[in-house]
């Protein structure tokens, strides 16, 4: 091994020879780790940032890799010579463009033209999708994968594919846990990271979308009885009781309240039904964006227990909507439905000062071109428009 050293207490170590050129057999992990430092296109690498690339739980492979790559030829290694042992501090490629074609690693240029080729193939699907919500989430985080110059191609590939899986997820109407969702779009329970789930919640209210973090379920508080042919639940027995969707559409029957009322804001719901302050009522939380399982099991109840709706959402465009989207699963079986907190003078009243964003705006327009929407609402988003801001439900926690 030929050492040299610019200063005292330092060296730079590499294997005697040519280098090599020929690939010795590597393990998966270690091969797409390899890949992973290739592909920054740096001469030089530094070992914080190599370390950094193969995650807390792969130091030893990192380190492990780095010494077969200096004993092989690959890679001269500066070192620092700190309490009586060596260190090394970074690494030099002795032929990082051999190395990257051996593991077929492309040029930056190549890297660049396949990014943009896919960026722009997933913009060209982006009309297709039927659910305007849906859609401007997408492309959201398109914008967001096109402006991360420094993304490297696998994770780009991986986003998109997840943006593939999750459109086809939505079209179908499934519903199921995100073992479910992974296993359709990586063929493994197991095969989305903790860094993709996080990316695409940066963009998605995956819980409405279908996609439960565990077994879907519905909360409701009220009087009356559930009865399926395993049993029966008496409601008043809790404050709140959350069933999974599967069991609430094996239901075969249930007590008609005075009326249903469906709160979106968690904490408001939670507080109604402590207080158990609307006698007769059943109290149901409802999602932010609800599922079409979620919709299914809720039409369900109301066909065992037909009554009027209260809906209280976000004074919001998003929440207009909901409301709106819910009130027409009532008016289908005859049934009249109201908002409530939801009217113009609990906007102007609120303290909240959000502006509205471009989605905002847009959703505005196509509600108040919607023949069906009810006057309140259709003042509440008039009054949206004028002042240019919206509000949450804590407003009247």
């Amino acid at each position: 091994m030929d050492e040299a050293g610019p200063r005292r207490g330092t060296r730079v170590r590499r294997r005697a020879g040519e280098v090599p050129q020929a690939l010795g057999l590597l393990g998966r992990e270690d091969r797409d780790l390899l890949k992973a430092w290739l592909r920054r296109d740096n001469q030089t690498s530094k070992r914080q940032t190599l370390l950094e690339a193969a995650g807390a739980t792969g130091l030893e492979q990192a380190e492990a890799l780095c010494d077969r790559l200096l004993r092989e030829g690959w890679i001269a290694r500066r070192e620092r010579l700190v309490g009586g042992s060596w260190q090394w501090e970074a690494i030099i490629w002795l032929d990082l463009g051999g190395l990257k074609q051996l593991l077929g690693v492309g040029s930056r240029s190549q890297r660049e033209q396949y990014r943009g080729q896919a960026l722009c193939q997933a913009r060209a699907w982006l009309p297709q999708v039927g659910d305007a919500a849906l859609g401007a989430a997408m492309a959201q985080a398109i914008d967001a994968l096109e402006q991360e110059a420094a993304i490297q191609v696998a994770t780009l590939q991986r986003r998109l594919g997840l943006l593939q899986a999750l459109r086809g997820w939505c079209e179908r109407g499934e519903q199921g846990t995100r073992r479910d969702f992974a296993l359709q779009a990586a063929d493994r329970t197991k095969g989305i990271g903790a860094a993709d789930w996080r990316w695409l919640e940066q963009f998605f209210a995956l819980e409405a979308l279908g996609v439960s973090a565990f077994l879907p379920l519905l909360s409701l508080s009220g009087t009356g009885r559930l009865q399926s042919t395993a049993g029966s639940i008496d409601l008043p027995a809790v404050s709140l009781l959350a069933l999974p969707l599967a069991d609430v559409l094996a239901l075969t029957a249930c007590t008609a309240p005075t009326c249903w009322w469906l709160i979106e804001n968690r904490a408001s719901f939670e507080r109604q039904c402590l207080q158990r302050a609307q006698p007769g009522a059943c109290i149901v939380w409802l999602p932010g964006r609800p599922s079409p399982g979620w919709q299914r099991a809720m039409a369900h109840l109301l066909r065992l227990a037909p009554a009027p709706l209260r809906i209280s959402a976000d004074i919001d465009p998003a929440g207009v909507d909901m409301a709106l989207t819910m009130g027409r699963l009532w008016q289908r079986q005859g049934l009249e439905w109201r908002c409530s907190h939801m009217d113009e003078a609990d906007l102007e009243a609120a303290r909240q000062l959000w502006p509205l964003n471009a989605y905002d705006h847009a959703l505005l327009e196509r509600l108040l071109a919607d023949a069906g929407l009810p006057p309140e609402l259709r003042r509440l988003c008039e009054a949206m428009r004028r002042l240019g801001r919206k509000a949450e439900q804590e407003g009247w926690l």
